[in-house]
C-alpha cells in the first residue's frame, strides 16, 4: 500500500502538513502587511518613546516571572496525574503532554534566535536603533532577532495537548475544549506581550503555526496506538477551503 494511502500517510498529509502550510501562509502573509505593525504602533507613546505597557507592573510581573509556571510548572502536573491517577493504557500519552509542556518553549526558544525580525520596541520606528530585516533567517545565531516565534503565546498554545488527550480518548467534548484553551491563551498571552512591544501580532501566528506541527507530530503514535488516525474535523475543514485561502493570500 502507497504511504500516502494509509491512514497515516492521510493524517500527515492533512492534519500535519496542509493545516501547517495554511498557518504558515497567514502568518507569512501578514507579517509583511502594515497592520502587522501598525497594531503595535497602537501601544507606542511617541513623547515617551516607550511603548505604555511594558513596565506595567503587573503585566511586566506576570510575562517576566509567572507565565513559566504554565509550561514548567504544568509539565510536572501532567507527569504526575499520568503517574497516579491515568488509566495505565494512557500513562504514554499523559508523559507525553509533560515532555511537549516542558520541551516547546525550549525549543520555539532556540528556533527565534535563527530568525531575522527583532522586537518591534527594537525598530527604529519605535525608538530603538534596527530596521526591519529584509530576510526571514538570520545569518546565524548571533544575528538572531530573538522575537520570532513568540516563546509567550506558546505557554498558551501548548494546550492543543488538551485537543489530542481528548482525541486519543474519543472525547469530542475535550477536544474542542483544547481546541478553545489553545486559541484563547495563545493569543491573549501574545497579545499581552504585544502591548508591551516585545512581540508583533505575526511573531504570534509564527508560534501557533509552529505548535500545530509539533503538537501533530509528537501526539502521531499516541493516535495510531489508540486506533483514532481517522482523519479530523480540521483536517477536513483546512482540506475544503485550504486552496481558496492561500489563493487569497
Amino acid at each position: 500500500m502507497c504511504f500516502f494511502n494509509s491512514e497515516l500517510g492521510r493524517y500527515y498529509s492533512f492534519h500535519t502538513v496542509l493545516i501547517f502550510v495554511l498557518l504558515a501562509g497567514l502568518a507569512g502573509w501578514w507579517q509583511y502587511h502594515p497592520l502587522d505593525l501598525a497594531l503595535s504602533a497602537q501601544y507606542f507613546e511617541a513623547s515617551s518613546q516607550q511603548f505604555i505597557y511594558a513596565t506595567q507592573p503587573l503585566v511586566y510581573f506576570f510575562g517576566k516571572y509567572a507565565i513559566w509556571l504554565i509550561p514548567f510548572g504544568g509539565a510536572f502536573v501532567w507527569a504526575g496525574y499520568g503517574l497516579v491517577k491515568a488509566p495505565l493504557a494512557q500513562r504514554s500519552m499523559y508523559r507525553r503532554i509533560a515532555l511537549f509542556f516542558f520541551g516547546s518553549p525550549l525549543a520555539i526558544g532556540v528556533i527565534k534566535q535563527f530568525t531575522a525580525m527583532p522586537r518591534p520596541m527594537h525598530l527604529e520606528q519605535f525608538g530603538g536603533d534596527q530596521a526591519v530585516p529584509i530576510s526571514f533567517w538570520a545569518q546565524g545565531w548571533a544575528q538572531g532577532g530573538g522575537a520570532l516565534p513568540s516563546v509567550h503565546a506558546t505557554c498558551g498554545f501548548i494546550f492543543i495537548a488538551v485537543y489530542y488527550l481528548g482525541w486519543v480518548q474519543g472525547n469530542a467534548q475535550r477536544r474542542w475544549l483544547g481546541v478553545g484553551l489553545a486559541l484563547l491563551l495563545g493569543f491573549g498571552f501574545g497579545y499581552l506581550r504585544i502591548m508591551q512591544g516585545y512581540h508583533s501580532l505575526s511573531q504570534v501566528l509564527w508560534s501557533q503555526a509552529c505548535i500545530w506541527l509539533f503538537a501533530s507530530i509528537w501526539f502521531a503514535p499516541e493516535l495510531k496506538k489508540a486506533g483514532q488516525l481517522r482523519p479530523s474535523v480540521i483536517s477536513r475543514l483546512a482540506l475544503r477551503y485550504g486552496a481558496r485561502v492561500l489563493w487569497l493570500l
